[in-house]
């Protein structure tokens, strides 16, 4: 048996999707046809009570609340599948990860085509992302993208 000779240098921070304080939230339920927790959601046009991952429509929310959902097989996954009903935050501090860097103070933006989130600052003009109303990164864990942030929603 050998020696460990490496050490974790962060401490394990949150689960992407999941809500890191008790700060007032709203939640509401949608039937999803794809998608994962912790991804962006629209709200469709053709029918108020499903929601589409990415998307051009109305912002719906953030997948929330991962640990609440039926396991499909025998594999851990935070996919949803078709017909599911996901939670959908709009207002709260919830834990996500990005596809790039973050900052305290950016702003975030979800992919259109997946509902992969993006930081940037307020106002701007990004190719194919969509920026999410009255949202601000108010705790970075790390620099690097895929590091755990806290999204504030309002």
């Amino acid at each position: 048996m050998a020696l460990q000779s490496v050490v974790n240098t962060k401490l394990a921070f949150g689960v992407p999707g999941s809500f890191y304080d008790d700060s007032p939230r709203r939640v509401a339920p949608y039937a999803v046809e794809s998608g994962a927790v912790g991804k962006a959601f629209t709200l469709s046009a053709s029918n108020p009570g499903r929601a589409v991952v990415g998307g051009d429509g109305a912002f719906g929310g953030i997948a929330v609340n991962g640990k609440e959902y039926i396991i499909n097989g025998l594999s851990a996954s935070m996919a949803f599948k078709s017909g599911d009903i996901a939670q959908l935050a709009t207002m709260g501090h919830i834990v996500v990860v990005c596809d790039n860097s973050v900052s305290v103070g950016n702003v975030c933006y979800f992919k259109e085509a997946d509902g992969t989130l993006h930081a940037a600052a307020t106002g701007q003009t990004i190719d194919g992302y969509t920026e999410i109303p009255g949202s601000k990164f108010v705790f970075v864990a790390g620099t690097n993208a895929g590091d755990p942030v806290v999204l504030e929603l309002n």
